[in-house]
């Protein structure tokens, strides 16, 4: 690339002696743009920039002149801008001595380097006479430049097989980057960061192939890596294989006589393929979601919605009533929500679902909770349980009754803290029932009881039998209503431990509620010694973890929640020091940068203090701010020390604790 007169030496020298760079930092300018400039050209034709002008190729063979910048297998054309070149033309207008020869003898560099900072200068007063020019008569608007980065959706994108070879899949998920389309030479790669040069030259390198890159979410990379495993080819490869079109044959579809996984019956394969999917990537929920022209497959991961297959809209009946056949509900009921249960084997384990239709727009909605009864108790050191909330929950388990409380919104772990205390409690020489609805995990040494509601056997009606069984230990699945409540605290009050869940969106939004529902604040004080919220937040990828320098704004924020802790919290805060950590992805991780989930929890001591609140009826707010008083870590708090240690990242606290 060269423009007649101007040299890459000239070019250097003029942006060195500007008194912003240094020579050194000029060249590596210049060569940082030659870069940017030879890739986007091996894409396209042309590269235009606002007020440097135009860049276009010709098909001629590059060479390299002298010092003069050339692009490798290119020859480029450079066009002004309007601008520049009336910012010259005046130039010279206003100062024609400056502009002389510029010598190319090595003899006279010291000469040529001088007269290129007097002519930066000059551009410059340039620069300043053109812009009060323009406040005069406003010059026409220089055309953006033409970008080549075009964002894909690629939730409904079916890369061929071949295209996907060409780039193993542990490269793919260790560069965040996919293979899309492979046309005339050229590889469309779509990745989250198009501007990252290192992940293209890794593709090409691969490749041996000019790289185009596209931008996508990662939700859609992970669609397309998904492509790899096979799971939405084989989904894709089901429904090219079934006749769904025809509306008379969803019945029959739906009440094939076969097995939900036989290979025989399409319908039921397919939906065998999604159950089998989820259940191997430990997904906890299943949703199925309508749209106007196509069905979308997401999968509840580590708490976050992820995409995995996208259906054509023919299916969209077919599906529904196979799923609504294994619920064993009503297939021509689609004006009303409906819930039911099934069971499926899925590699040896009997896997419980809990399925659920709503009527929307463009169909009926499912979801389906799943439920792996084979999972063994949580170790409560395991939950993510830490400091003194550890302290003042193991040291109240130890009564002889009273109740526990784990309260938090659906989906926040409740059940599974419930169990890790249950673990803790059990012994062989203690009797303990449980009420549930369902059943999530069966544990042998626990006697274990649904309810069923559509016979009248509720909470309330349960616990009525659960006290006659002489039990040590209770294990109420919900708290929901005035009748469960007061059979919870009378049960408490009588020598019983109970444990139980409570809707609440903290510890001290429990004793409101249980008012809200009937329960005098005496019975709440004198049965309820510990009330623990909850939220559940990703953990921090082992395998890629990496420790970062964040803004000043979270810093400080940080650092603000820091000094608001209690003494014992603040102590350990600065014991630990201020780091952050981040997952960069991997294939371990699927390239999210998290593994697993931990809870955030405060624990709440009911003491002196707080009992004499709940009897004054006071709000949340007060009961929660005396808590911290005497020594409680609220969510928040115990998510910053979860930062701290590297358990997980500072976005995810925010995320499930602020409000």
């Amino acid at each position: 690339m060269a423009v007649e007169g101007l040299t890459q030496k000239d070019l250097i020298a003029q942006l060195g002696g500007s008194g912003k760079l240094t020579p050194k930092q000029a060249e590596e300018l210049i060569k940082a743009f030659v870069e940017i400039l030879q890739r986007e050209l091996e894409v396209g034709e042309k590269v235009q920039v606002p007020e440097l002008g135009v860049f276009s190729t010709e098909t001629t063979t590059g060479a390299i002149e002298g010092d003069k910048v050339v692009l490798p297998e290119l020859d480029v054309v450079y066009e002004p801008a309007a601008r520049l070149v009336k910012a010259v033309v005046q130039a010279q207008k206003d100062h024609p001595e400056l502009f002389v020869a510029v010598s190319e003898s090595e003899d006279e560099e010291d000469d040529e380097i001088a007269a290129a900072v007097d002519a930066a200068k000059t551009m410059k007063e340039a620069e300043n006479t053109l812009a009060a020019a323009e406040a005069e008569a406003a010059l026409p608007d220089v055309p953006r430049r033409e970008s080549f980065i075009e964002f894909l959706d690629l939730g409904s994108v079916r890369v061929e097989k071949e295209v996907l070879e060409l780039v193993p899949i542990e490269l793919a998920q260790k560069l965040g980057a996919v293979p899309i389309e492979l046309e005339e030479g050229v590889l469309t790669v779509a990745m989250t960061n198009p501007d990252d040069f290192d992940i293209i030259q890794s593709m090409r390198k691969q490749t041996g192939l000019v790289i185009k890159p596209a931008l996508a979410t990662k939700d859609g990379i992970n669609a397309i890596l998904d492509q790899y495993t096979g799971f939405a080819s084989e989904v894709q490869d089901l429904v090219a294989a079934g006749d769904f079109i025809s509306k008379k044959d969803v019945q029959a579809a739906a009440n094939e006589e076969v097995g939900v996984d036989d290979d025989s019956a399409p319908t039921a394969h397919i939906v065998f393929s999604i159950l089998k999917r989820a259940v191997k990537e430990k997904a906890s929920d299943i949703h199925i979601e309508p749209y106007e022209r196509r069905v979308v497959v997401r999968f509840r991961l580590d708490g976050i919605l992820v995409q995995k297959v996208e259906l054509p809209k023919e299916v969209q009946q077919a599906i529904t009533a196979r799923f609504k056949i294994l619920a064993n509900l009503k297939i021509d009921e689609q004006r009303l929500p409906q819930d039911g249960r099934f069971s499926v084997n899925i590699e040896r384990r009997r896997i419980d679902f809990r399925f659920s239709t709503i009527p929307i727009v463009f169909g009926e909605k499912i979801v389906m909770r799943i439920l792996d009864k084979s999972v063994g108790i949580l170790a409560l050191e395991d939950t993510g349980i830490i400091d003194r909330n550890y302290a003042v929950l193991t040291r109240n388990m130890e009564r002889s009754h009273g109740m526990i409380l784990v309260t938090g919104p659906t989906g926040s772990g409740k059940t599974t803290t419930l169990y890790a205390v249950l673990g803790k409690l059990m012994k062989p020489d203690v009797n303990i029932l449980t009420l549930e609805d369902p059943v999530e995990y069966q544990i042998e040494g626990i006697n274990q009881s649904q309810v069923h509601h559509e016979i009248g056997y509720s909470f309330g009606t349960g616990m009525r039998a659960v006290v006659r069984q002489d039990p040590d230990i209770v294990m109420l699945g919900e708290i929901r209503d005035h009748e469960t409540a007061d059979m919870a605290v009378n049960a408490a009050l009588t020598g019983h431990i109970v444990i139980s869940t409570l809707h609440t969106n903290d510890s001290g939004g429990a004793f409101p509620r249980l008012i809200d529902m009937g329960v005098e604040p005496f019975l709440l004080t004198s049965s309820i010694h510990t009330v623990v919220a909850q939220r559940l937040a990703r953990r921090i990828c082992q395998e890629c973890k990496e420790e970062y320098k964040p803004d000043a704004g979270t810093l400080k924020e940080v650092k603000d929640i820091i000094d608001s802790m209690p003494a014992e919290g603040k102590k350990l805060a600065q014991k630990e020091g201020i780091h952050f950590y981040r997952g960069k992805g991997c294939d371990k991780c699927n390239g999210t940068g998290y593994k697993g989930r931990l809870t955030v929890t405060e624990v709440l001591d009911v003491n002196e203090h707080v009992q004499q609140l709940v009897l004054n009826r006071e709000s949340n707010t007060r009961i929660t701010e005396q808590s911290i008083k005497d020594g409680m870590m609220t969510m928040q708090m115990d998510g910053i020390m979860k930062v701290l240690r590297g358990f997980t990242s500072i976005e995810e606290v925010w995320r499930v604790s602020r409000e």
